[in-house]
């Protein structure tokens, strides 16, 4: 089935569509920014952790410094290399350095005088070596001048012949009578130290960059200060292996006595949308876009659907209009002229001379007119209750002197067949209840009762106090009803009408209407009968 909406919808969809893609797009935007500024912060907790770790390798050494130096300063004389060598490998025992180091003592007139490291004497024959053979006179000036105003010295690192990196740190050595007796210097290879940096990260996503407050940049094998290069091994996690700028890294700068050291870290690749988010945005926006269609189309429907009903209610506003009209029609023209037809009729039959034939019309033609017009009053009582006329009045009734008024009007039919219709009542009880319609109801039973009965019958009726409620029950010893009659006897859509043991006819409607009034009394009616035994018929009211 296709159809077409109209524009109206199709131009709100079109509008729910873009308020719609701009909010995804916002939160889209808004999820990505969060996640580049967890991104950051991840970065920054992680520069901040491995800035300590190097710091505290190199507060490490800063500790050895301080300890060989107290030692020299405190000696009652000048330490000799055993002795030195000695009181340094004491103090490692107690600090987590690793053996990369090579510790030098150069006298004044800046010979070496000894050299070591934890477990060689003199490794790089510097012993009897001036250290102007080393460095140029201008180095050696520039070195005594540093000297002279730091107790301790850091020197930028650089390229060591070995093929290290090296970072030197020196401090001026004095005798314990204060004579100036040259310096230490302590040859510091900085590959263990960055190795520390590296070794809990994760290499595959980040790098570092490493430098000094003057912009010499170095790594694990070499110094980039545009001098000599003795290693030909490069570091593979230099950062300028891997496509990356100066704004991508976050640093923090760690002091180590004059000098400060400036330690970078940076993602290796640039970020990149979450695959996956991109994929539940467009899904969340489809799942939205189909949402909103769907509730277009229901609104659609609904709103053709409420037109059809109103059109519909009109339609039947109008026949509820034209079926009022049509039972006014039925209680002005027909009822009138029946009642005339049965006057007449009586009025015929007596004024008729002895006929058995024509009387025998006069009689089936009043009977007619008679069971017609009980029709006809049942008709049209029960349509004021479908159309909600029926007023219910209610008042205190004697219900003994009510059921005797309506055998008098059934006498005639009664007598037909020699009927005997027996009052038991236990209790003259009065109840509240609207007159018009109790009478309806018991004229409605008996009739049925005497219709059902066989000639010579019985008819008994019984009044009952029970508790706090009235009974009646008319039960009759006459033809009785088929269990499948019983099953739908209140339904009006069927029809569950047998004639009488005289071949009167009926319509089913009077119990209909009798079960209606009964239920807007509060009260209970009930219907017990078996084929060729008989009928009971009983109803109650609350007193």
């Amino acid at each position: 089935m296709s159809f077409r909406l109209p524009k109206k919808y199709y131009s709100v969809f079109a509008l729910f569509a873009i308020i719609s893609g701009i909010l995804v797009f916002w939160a889209d935007s808004y999820i990505t920014e969060k996640e580049k500024e967890n991104r950051k912060i991840r970065l920054e907790k992680l520069n901040k952790k491995t800035a300590s770790d190097f710091q505290n390798a190199l507060n490490n050494y800063a500790t050895l410094m301080s300890g060989i130096r107290s030692y020299v300063k405190l000696s009652n004389e000048f330490p000799s290399q055993e002795a030195l060598h000695q009181f340094v490998d004491y103090q490692l025992s107690s600090l987590p350095i690793d053996d990369s180091y090579v510790i030098s003592y150069i006298d004044s007139t800046h010979f070496f005088k000894y050299s070591f490291t934890k477990d060689l004497i003199d490794p790089s024959d510097l012993i009897g070596t001036s250290i102007k053979d080393l460095v140029s006179e201008k180095g050696v000036k520039l070195m005594e001048k540093k000297l002279k105003r730091r107790d301790y010295v850091a020197f930028n690192p650089y390229n060591i012949v070995e093929g290290r990196v090296g970072l030197p740190i020196g401090f001026k050595a004095y005798s314990s009578l204060n004579k100036d007796m040259g310096y230490f210097s302590i040859i510091k290879d900085f590959k263990p130290i960055i190795d520390r940096v590296y070794s809990n990260i994760d290499t595959t996503q980040y790098t570092f960059r490493f430098k000094t407050s003057t912009g010499v940049e170095f790594d694990r094998e070499r110094v980039y200060d545009g001098k000599k290069i003795y290693n030909t091994k490069k570091d593979e996690q230099y950062w300028r292996n891997f496509d990356l700028k100066d704004e991508d890294f976050i640093g923090t700068q760690i002091p180590f006595f004059n000098k400060k050291f400036i330690i970078e870290t940076a993602y290796k690749d640039s970020y990149k949308r979450n695959p996956r988010l991109l994929l539940l945005m467009i899904l969340w926006y489809t799942l939205l876009l189909s949402f909103m269609l769907f509730i277009i189309i229901q609104l659609y429907f609904y709103k053709r659907k409420n037109r059809t009903i109103a059109k519909q209610k009109k339609e039947l506003s109008e026949l509820v209009a034209t079926k009022n009209k049509f039972f006014t029609i039925i209680a002005h023209d027909l009822r009138s002229p029946l009642s005339s037809v049965i006057n007449f009729l009586d009025l015929l039959k007596e004024e008729q001379k002895p006929n058995n034939q024509t009387n025998q019309i006069i009689e089936a033609l009043g009977d007619s007119s008679k069971n017609s017009l009980s029709l006809l009053d049942n008709l049209l009582k029960w349509s004021k209750i479908q159309t909600g006329k029926t007023h219910y009045e209610p008042q205190k009734i004697d219900i003994l002197s009510l059921v005797k008024d309506q055998i008098k009007t059934q006498k005639q039919q009664a007598l037909r067949k020699n009927i005997n219709i027996v009052i038991e009542a236990s209790t003259d009880v009065k109840v509240m209840a609207d007159k018009n319609m109790i009478a309806t109801v018991v004229r409605n039973l008996l009739s049925n009762a005497i219709k059902y009965s066989h000639p010579d019958g019985v008819v008994v009726i019984e009044l009952n106090k029970v508790d706090t409620s009235f009974s009646f029950s008319i039960e009759d010893n006459g033809i009785g009803m088929p269990e499948e009659y019983l099953n739908s006897l209140f339904d009006v859509t069927k029809i569950t009408t047998q004639k009488g043991t005289l071949q009167e006819k009926g319509s089913g409607l009077g119990l209909i209407l009798s079960k209606q009034f009964i239920e807007i009394h509060n009260g209970i009616l009930t219907i017990e009968s078996t084929q060729n035994k008989g009928t009971i018929t009983s109803f109650t009211l609350p007193v």
